[in-house]
């Protein structure tokens, strides 16, 4: 049985994220670990009256936040597994107090697949858009990470981004594996033409490799920017899971640029699968 773990906010979170997070799991047949990350140690927020006079006792500010941030930990915690109790969802919880993005890189070596929200942020202030801990989590992760909105529809569609690159194939191979129940979901190759070439590169091979795993394979070819054509593509879905490899380290295509994942990531409401050798 294939270990998914989910990376959620222990001070921020929603029952239909935490739905999502199990309905995906159940699909690649695994076993759901949440990875409820307190940073108990994180920062702090200054409230009005301390503003308005300027005084501040650091250390007995700092043992007040700190106090209040792990009592309300404790309290989500309990939250959280009876909301998986009473909904009879069988799931590990483990507590995490440390660094959020470095406790999750660490699980991520000893797990099949990484589950995390498209808002997933622990900043104070306005935050980047995806948030810098999904960026860093999406570069440096040690397994396939999956992108999701907070509530994950039933799964009818299956996108993969193409590109003839080995880091393109790699996520399609690497999703195939996590997810093998998928076998009677629609798939579908995405193909940005590139350099004009409108030849899907090894596209017989790519079917042939397909079609032993799913029973509906189709191919598509799209001409335009590959961020445009693929906003224009998943923006009004809501049932579809979308593949890309490579995220912030392969400079070899255009097709992969961070940028084109970003965009994806701000726009669409579907889970975005991304991975790399």
């Amino acid at each position: 049985m294939k270990k998914i773990i989910a990376a959620v906010d222990a001070l921020n979170f929603t029952e239909p994220e935490l739905k999502s997070y199990r309905y995906l799991a159940d699909k690649a047949r695994g076993q759901l670990t949440i990875l409820f990350l307190e940073n108990i140690a994180g920062e702090t927020v200054l409230d009005a009256t301390t503003l308005e006079t300027g005084f501040l006792n650091y250390e007995d500010f700092y043992a007040d936040s700190v106090k209040a941030r792990k009592e309300k930990a404790e309290e989500n915690r309990k939250r959280l597994v009876n909301f998986y109790v009473d909904n009879d969802m069988d799931v590990t919880v483990r507590s995490l107090p440390g660094v959020p993005a470095a406790e999750v890189l660490a699980e991520s070596r000893f797990a099949d697949l990484l589950l995390i929200r498209n808002n997933l942020s622990f900043a104070l202030l306005a935050d980047t858009n995806p948030p810098m801990v999904v960026r860093e989590l999406l570069a440096r992760a040690e397994c396939p990470v999956m992108v999701i909105p907070e509530t994950v529809h039933y799964i009818d569609e299956i996108i993969f981004t193409y590109n003839g690159t080995f880091s393109s194939m790699y996520a399609i191979r690497q999703f195939t594996q996590v997810f093998d129940g998928f076998s009677e979901v629609p798939a579908k190759v995405v193909y940005v033409v590139e350099n004009d070439d409108k030849k899907i590169p090894s596209g017989k091979m790519l079917k042939e490799y397909l079609t032993h795993h799913y029973e509906d394979v189709a191919f598509q070819s799209l001409e335009g920017t590959p961020a445009g054509e693929l906003l224009a593509l998943t923006l009004h879905k809501t049932n579809s899971i979308i593949t890309f490899g490579a995220y912030g380290r392969s400079k070899t295509s255009r097709f992969f640029h961070r940028s084109d994942s970003d965009s994806l990531l701000r726009t669409t409401n579907i889970p975005l699968f991304i991975t790399h050798p």
